[in-house]
């Protein structure tokens, strides 16, 4: 099969699984409009500034650890695969499920951090298989992905938690799944 219809078909399938049953489930048990509570319509203009301090912290750690650092060179060959479902789709979908959906959850049972931490477990636990599937998952690169995702999550939910805006976490997730693919 073509890339490139392999993609879009990965996509779908991404988004059935993941966004659709939020959604419905938003729509159904919440009885509001899902863009209003996952927060995709709330402080945009604060979620963008957050997005752009925390990405700039991202982009200078990646590019002194990588170049300065380590040396290594840049790869702007990324595939369409990469660019459709690594970066910019799971930016979305992780975020909505996660952040949006999951946090909010939590918040109404648990205080901020405990939920945070909560999520951020469940967050590491759905990258176990990607890690599985490439090779990944021996030591010393698994304790340090799943410290990194860890860590990431806590991050993640913490801006949300200060913007109130998906799209801030969205963009971070997105930005950091782009330099991942351009460093690594």
């Amino acid at each position: 099969m073509d890339p490139v219809p392999r993609a879009l078909l990965s996509a779908i399938i991404k988004i059935i699984i993941w966004l659709i049953p939020v959604f419905l489930l938003v729509i159904m048990v919440e009885q509001r409009n899902p863009f209003s509570y996952l927060g995709l319509r709330h402080n945009l203009g604060k979620g963008l500034k957050w997005a752009g301090w925390t990405s700039l912290a991202f982009l200078l750690y990646f590019v002194i650890l990588n170049l300065v650092v380590l040396k290594k060179e840049i790869d702007f060959n990324i595939g369409f695969n990469e660019w459709l479902n690594t970066i910019l789709l799971v930016g979305i979908i992780e975020e909505i499920v996660f952040r949006g959906f999951l946090l909010r959850k939590f918040i109404e049972y648990f205080n901020f951090w405990k939920a945070n931490i909560i999520v951020s477990l469940l967050f590491v636990s759905i990258h176990f298989p990607i890690w599985f599937y490439k090779g990944l998952f021996e030591y010393p690169y698994i304790l340090n992905s799943i410290i990194t995702a860890f860590v990431l999550s806590v991050i993640f939910g913490f801006v949300y938690k200060k913007t109130n805006s998906l799209w801030s976490v969205i963009i971070i997730h997105s930005l950091y799944n782009l330099l991942v693919s351009i460093f690594y």
